[in-house]
């Protein structure tokens, strides 16, 4: 897939979450509903984590032939996917101490309405990664066979420097919505049915450490790209 493509998925990611941005802040307003407002607004810091993807599409194509830069202008991406990562995990981080709170103070859930976001967000984020439609191996996996007798080990230092790591960490985001979704949709219905209200923090903790996780590596991999490391 060329940047060009991933940069029109990006973008049509971007539109999808706008639009239901708006749609959850505008009926939460009007139903007062706490929970509908909030995902909404979460669905606008979402949006600017993608633009970041996008917008360094945009600059990687500007400069492509800029006799400015002494490097690829591949960079670009990787540090789009760097800053974008370190958002990733600030989300991770806020989303365990948000847990360990409710664990001390909980509140009150309303489970028909907090189901009914939960639910709504599960399934843009599930369209949004049809959308992306590309893991992380195929998107960086852009070389020519021709060069299959290198060394491995120049081999395997390419393939890591052709990974779309701006377009990674897009597609984490996506992954780490629909991560929380999923948990929060299993924990309410839990909650509701069974009584089981402790489950609501428990499966944010685990959701939140998985995203830190999922950010480190991408921290770590884009850090080790942008300093031109190498294990020769």
């Amino acid at each position: 897939m060329t940047n060009m493509q991933a940069k029109n998925k990006t973008l049509t990611v971007i539109i999808l979450t706008l639009v239901t941005m708006v749609f959850e802040i505008f009926f939460g307003i009007i139903t007062h509903s706490m929970a509908l407002t909030a995902d909404g607004w979460h669905m606008g810091t979402h949006a600017f984590a993608l633009s970041i993807t996008f917008f360094a599409y945009i600059l990687a194509a500007k400069f492509q032939n800029s006799p400015k830069f002494s490097i690829s202008t591949d960079k670009i991406g990787t540090l789009g996917g760097f800053v974008s990562s370190i958002l990733l995990g600030v989300t991770g981080v806020a989303i365990l101490y948000e847990s360990f709170l409710r664990f001390f103070n909980p509140y009150e859930i309303g489970f028909n309405e907090a189901i009914i976001v939960a639910v709504i967000g599960l399934i843009v984020n599930l369209v949004s990664v049809l959308i992306m439609g590309v893991h992380s191996h195929e998107h960086g996996h852009g070389h020519s066979h021709d060069h299959e007798h290198e060394h491995d080990h120049e081999h395997e230092h390419n393939e890591t420097e052709k990974k779309d790591y701006n377009f990674i960490a897009a597609y984490m985001h996506i992954l780490a919505d629909a991560l929380t979704s999923f948990f929060a949709i299993f924990a309410l219905l839990a909650g509701k049915y069974f009584g089981l209200v402790f489950l609501d923090p428990f499966v944010g903790i685990i959701g939140g450490v998985m995203i830190c996780i999922w950010a480190y590596n991408l921290i770590k991999s884009t850090s080790l790209v942008l300093l031109d490391y190498s294990e020769k």
